[in-house]
């Protein structure tokens, strides 16, 4: 369902004349998949992350801002600046308190992340970082998020 959700911005976005980033190429995936298990000592994102990230390389619409590859793994510049993984995953690090979150992306209002603590999808409230709502998987996650950018 995301898949259409990105179709539906991207044609909003072209009224305007503005395009979505390309996908990452498989060279790009991977280099940013070795910094991955680099920094966490393991693969620890999601297959349905990098699936997203093989339709469009991050997004921002409407206020929502779905983190993509860091500049440094890929092999041209985007068409739209968007915030990078681990840039915001180093910027959001301080509200962690006892638990390990992986920031995917956030918005005016919330914060979107595995707990990996907790083992679990969720959303948080920005800036007090209360839970808002919990996700079976990260494509749970991405519709919701979708649908309230939409909205």
């Amino acid at each position: 369902m995301w898949r259409e959700q990105i179709d539906i911005i991207s044609k909003i976005r072209g009224k305007r004349d503005r395009k979505l980033n390309l996908p990452v190429n498989e060279n790009e995936l991977s280099r940013f998949r070795k910094s991955v298990v680099e920094k966490f000592g393991k693969d620890v994102l999601p297959q349905q992350y990098y699936e997203f990230l093989q339709t469009v390389n991050g997004i921002e619409f409407n206020g929502l801002r779905v983190y993509g590859v860091d500049l440094v793994y890929l092999d041209s510049k985007p068409i739209n600046q968007v915030d990078s993984f681990f840039d915001a995953n180093e910027t959001w690090e301080s509200i962690k308190d006892e638990d390990e979150l992986i920031f995917f992306g956030d918005s005016d209002i919330a914060w979107y992340c595995y707990n990996a603590t907790k083992n679990s999808f969720v959303e948080l409230d920005k800036p007090s970082g209360e839970l808002m709502e919990t996700f079976s998987d990260f494509n749970t996650m991405l519709e919701s998020a979708f649908s309230v950018a939409l909205d």
